[in-house]
């Protein structure tokens, strides 16, 4: 085994207890490494490594109130603030097993527990140097994802049957999973299974499985996994896509459960559980999950406004499909309290106009307790404004379909951007809003014919029957309410002698009901047309009387 290169190594090392630093200053230094940094926080040590590129870091878990170990390891990975050579160890006093696991799963170089020996520390590090050395080529192929680079020095180091055989086989492997060289990886698995049966190529063929869509084959290969390693957090997940597939939610949502309990701080892993969670009905669960999702990429690089507004969407979503009353109630504080805590963060918030997507989003709660009245009039002085370019789309068409309003938001949906439509979160909300709303849709369109194929025959009574039959399916529906109006008037028009009070009522009520200014283009002039008639009799009713 070689000996250090002990003047060409730089280290950092990243932990907010003061004892600790001098503590693992006083081992490197007497392992002769003397070129050593310190930062505090996860945010001073991005700051450091963006001016130098360091050989080693030594990294506690966790950091206070900022950026944690295993965030920071993600951050520096994403933006390669890490050179292909360079170490980057995981270092804490916790050994609870959520806390292993999460960082053990992130797959740093080490992971060690405190405290250890400068002998322990002297062997790990040789071990570790001695692999980036052999592997250097194929770790600088992984550094810039060199597909071609990565295979031919994975293929040369298992031919050679080196040290790492085992190591390149799993990253072989990997290439051929996502790069779908279906034939090369069954190849190279079988025979890697052949010989022994290690757990990371039982999830890679498991995976595989689900691909093809072999579910039987997929969730033996996970139980074999499980069986053998009751912590493979991984092995649960993949084992609930398989259930999940197969539409065995509740199955489904018992694995990932179990894997969200052996290592939580997974994005992946909480978003599979968001979606287990509202297959499932598990209206808590999948609010939970979406608050992790958010919490999770806080102070990191994937911090990202979406995520709050999606933690919100959720919350509001919750609240629809709840219908105890108490448990409404909580959904709603949570809500109003998440709106308030981050309308003043500036850094997060900057690209958006939150004040029009609280607004939405409180126009929603109204919606939902049938509060229509004054949801037209919360949205007059911006609904015009909001373009595909906005997030706040989004929520404005999930409202429209609640209040009835189904042709506007069909057509505001047709024109979200694609990657709206595929994000994680809000395409099943989407989805679930036009499966919720279809049938009722087509209803209002059938009776909003039927009325006009009555008002065209004359019968004007009887579509007013039905007019209001289509506004009690959809309260707030701009059309019908135009329509039931135009029938109303026509009456008037016709009992020149006996014009009635109540109907002329009920136009007052329909009129003060729409909000001109958010109309569709196509009913701004009818309704100005309407209201000219309206004004006309309400003139010769005062003259009557």
């Amino acid at each position: 085994m070689s000996s250090l290169l002990v003047a060409d190594l730089t280290v950092l090392v990243v932990d907010d207890q003061r004892p600790f630093q001098v503590m693992l200053k006083g081992i490197l230094t007497s392992l002769g490494l003397l070129q050593v940094q310190f930062a505090n926080s996860g945010e001073q040590a991005m700051s450091r490594c963006n001016k130098t590129e360091f050989d080693l870091l030594f990294v506690d878990y966790n950091l206070g109130s900022g950026k944690n170990g295993r965030q920071l390891l993600q951050d520096l990975r994403e933006r390669q603030l890490l050179k292909p050579s360079s170490i980057f160890i995981i270092v804490t006093g916790e050994n609870t097993v959520t806390m292993v696991m999460s960082a053990v799963e992130l797959e740093p170089d080490d992971y060690l527990i405190k405290p250890f020996s400068q002998s322990l520390l002297k062997n790990r590090l040789l071990k570790l140097q001695q692999k980036k050395q052999q592997l250097a080529e194929l770790y600088q192929a992984l550094y810039l994802q060199d597909n071609q680079q990565i295979i031919q020095c994975c293929q040369h180091h298992i031919s050679q049957q080196g040290r790492y055989e085992q190591f390149c086989r799993r990253v072989l492997a990997e290439r051929w999973l996502l790069l779908r060289e279906d034939d090369l990886f069954e190849q190279l698995l079988t025979n890697s299974l052949a010989q022994r049966r290690p757990s990371w190529a039982l999830l890679l063929f498991a995976r595989f499985r689900l691909l093809q869509q072999n579910y039987p084959s997929c969730q033996q290969l996970c139980q074999e996994v499980i069986d053998t390693n009751r912590l493979c957090a991984q092995a649960y997940d993949i084992l609930s896509q398989c259930q999940l597939a197969q539409q065995q939610t509740e199955e489904a949502f018992s694995s990932v459960q179990q894997a969200v309990a052996i290592a939580p701080f997974h994005l992946p892993r909480q978003y599979l559980l968001m979606d287990v969670a509202r297959q499932a009905g598990r209206i808590t669960d999948m609010v939970q999950a979406s608050k992790q999702i958010f919490e999770l990429t806080r102070r990191t690089n994937q911090q990202d406004v979406t995520h709050l507004l999606n933690y919100i969407r959720t919350l509001l979503d919750a609240i629809e499909q709840t219908e105890d009353p108490g448990k409404r109630n909580r959904l709603q504080q949570e809500t109003m309290l998440a709106l308030h805590r981050h309308q003043k963060d500036e850094q997060l918030l900057k690209d958006l106009d939150f004040s029009r997507f609280e607004q939405i989003c409180l126009a929603r709660i109204e919606a939902m307790d049938g509060r229509y009245q004054q949801i037209k009039k919360m949205l007059s002085p911006f609904q015009q404004e909001i373009t595909t370019a906005d997030a706040e789309l989004v929520d404005l068409i999930m409202l429209l379909f609640r209040i009835g309003e189904f042709e506007q938001a069909e057509t505001l949906l047709a024109q979200l951007p694609e990657h709206e439509k595929t994000d994680p979160v809000l395409s099943p909300m989407l989805q679930q809003q036009q499966h919720k709303y279809q049938q009722l849709s087509t209803q209002l369109t059938d009776l909003n014919k039927d009325g006009i194929q009555l008002y065209q025959e004359g019968k004007y009574q009887e579509a007013i029957i039905v007019f209001e039959q289509a506004l009690q399916l959809a309260p707030s529906n701009s059309g019908a309410t135009l329509n039931l109006i135009q029938a109303l008037l026509q009456v008037l028009i016709t009992q020149q002698k006996n014009k009635s009070l109540l109907l002329y009522q009920r136009c007052r009520q329909l009129f003060k009901a729409i909000e001109p200014s958010i109309l569709p283009q196509q009913h701004q002039q009818r309704y100005a047309e309407l209201q000219q008639q309206y004004q006309q009799i309400r003139l010769e009713l005062k003259q009557s009387s």
